[in-house]
C-alpha cells in the first residue's frame, strides 16, 4: 500500500482544480498583512489611548481633511460604512470629534476633531509612525518608495476588480 502524496496549497489536483498558493497571491498577502497590522495597532492603541484602530483611522483622516463626512472616511479608508459610523459615534460621545450640519446638504454632518481630539491624535501619531518605521525595517528608501508606488497602483486597479463582478469572464 502506497502512501498518498501530500498535497500542498498551490498544487493542481487530479480533479484539475488549481489551488491557492498564499505566498504568490497578492490579495491574500495584502489582506493577511492588513489584518495583522490592524489587530496589533488596535490592541496597542486601545491599551495606550483608549481607542481602537477604526477610531484612529477616522481621527487621522479628520486631522488631514477637517470637515469631511463619515461617508468620505469610509470611501477613503475602504472600510464598511457601519464600522465608520460606530467609530465616529464613539468619538463624538468621547468629545474627540464634533459634527456640524452641512449647509449644502442638511442630511450630512461635517466632522472635525475637537481640541481634545486633536491632542489625542497628536499623541497617537507618534506611536503610529514608530510602528510604521518598525514595519518598514530592512527596506531601503528606494524600496519604500517602490512599495508605496506599487500599493497606489493596486488601489488604482480596484475599479477594474470591482467592475468584474460575480460570474463575469475576464
Amino acid at each position: 500500500m502506497h502512501a498518498k502524496p501530500e498535497r500542498t496549497i498551490g498544487d493542481v489536483g487530479k480533479e484539475g482544480g488549481t489551488r491557492l498558493e498564499p505566498g504568490r497571491h497578492a490579495s491574500f498577502l495584502v489582506v493577511a498583512l492588513a489584518n495583522r497590522i490592524s489587530a496589533s495597532a488596535s490592541r496597542a492603541y486601545m491599551r495606550q489611548f483608549g481607542v481602537g484602530v477604526m477610531e484612529w483611522r477616522a481621527m487621522a483622516l479628520l486631522a488631514a481633511s477637517p470637515g469631511i463626512t463619515a461617508n468620505q472616511i469610509a470611501q477613503v479608508s475602504g472600510v464598511d460604512k457601519s464600522a465608520v459610523s460606530r467609530a465616529v459615534h464613539l468619538l463624538l460621545k468621547r468629545g474627540d470629534v464634533e459634527a456640524s450640519e452641512d449647509k449644502t446638504d442638511n442630511r450630512r454632518a461635517l466632522l472635525t476633531l475637537t481640541p481634545k481630539g486633536l491632542e489625542l491624535h497628536d499623541r497617537i501619531i507618534v506611536e503610529s509612525l514608530a510602528r510604521e518605521r518598525l514595519l518598514l525595517t530592512g527596506l531601503s528608501d528606494r524600496e519604500r518608495g517602490q512599495l508605496f508606488a506599487l500599493l497606489k497602483r493596486l488601489l488604482a486597479n480596484m475599479p477594474l476588480v470591482h467592475a468584474r463582478g460575480p460570474g463575469r469572464a475576464s
